[in-house]
């Protein structure tokens, strides 16, 4: 029983062995693909099916120097591969995004049916779990929602990175700090698809998450994110008026 218990699981085996080799070359290509890319963005294929990886890496775009891209790149992969399995995986922490699939070709051009380069898979969110209890909470709720949906468009028609950051100071009407903004896309797509992608995320902010004092959500092709402090390097590339009061 036990030999052909074995037999049985050594296929499966040899498939894993075979796709987790493929995401190790892959990493290695990406990293590199992405250092010395002008737009610190790179995508690659690599195998054969059943065990094709599709992958893309994109980093931060206040990340300016190449070799920490693909530092951030790299260190990721190391990461990844050291604590699960190499199924798929995404990370939006730290300066990079990387996200690899089996299978799924998260780089095919976009479909009328699933929208921006249609990612129907949930998004990563990640949400302070304090809530904005100063001030006029339903009007910060709506500044914070104007601020992002004009840095979403702002980031959509910044070529070519179509990344962008922002602030609203909100001191004439709350004692609500001043909020700051990011936004990306991924280098590739046109403005109205990264505009949807964004639109998208930004719709699926519901009425609890609204109210959290920080936070942040992303897919394959975009993301954004906001806090009540400065955690990007640049100084903000939009800078919305505070609202009268």
């Amino acid at each position: 029983m036990a030999i052909i218990l074995l037999l049985l699981l050594a296929p499966s085996l040899a498939a894993a062995d075979v796709f987790c080799d493929n995401v190790k070359a892959i990493a290695t290509t990406l990293s590199k693909n992405a250092a010395s890319s002008p737009v610190h963005f790179a995508t690659k294929t690599f195998g054969g099916a059943p065990n094709v990886v599709f992958a893309l890496g994109l980093c931060r775009g206040d990340v300016l120097d190449g070799p920490a891209c693909g530092d951030c790149i790299a260190n990721w992969f190391g990461k990844a591969l050291n604590r699960t399995r190499c199924d798929k995986a995404r990370s939006t922490y730290g300066d990079c995004i990387v996200v690899y699939s089996a299978g799924d070709d998260i780089l095919a051009a976009p479909s009328n049916t699933t929208g921006a380069y249609g990612d129907n898979t949930p998004p990563f969110q990640q949400w302070n779990i304090k809530n904005v209890t100063t001030g006029d909470v339903p009007l910060v709720v709506g500044l914070v929602r104007e601020l992002l949906v004009e840095t979403a468009e702002k980031a959509a028609t910044t070529a070519p990175r179509l990344y962008a950051t922002g602030v609203m100071d909100m001191a004439r009407v709350t004692t609500y700090p001043k909020v700051y903004s990011q936004a990306q896309c991924t280098p590739d797509l046109f403005a109205d698809d990264c505009s949807a992608c964004l639109r998208r995320l930004l719709g699926m902010v519901n009425s609890t998450m609204s109210l959290r004092i920080g936070g942040q959500m992303a897919v394959t092709r975009c993301y954004f994110r906001y806090e009540a402090y400065r955690f990007y390097d640049a100084q903000p590339m939009l800078i919305l008026p505070s609202p009268p009061p």
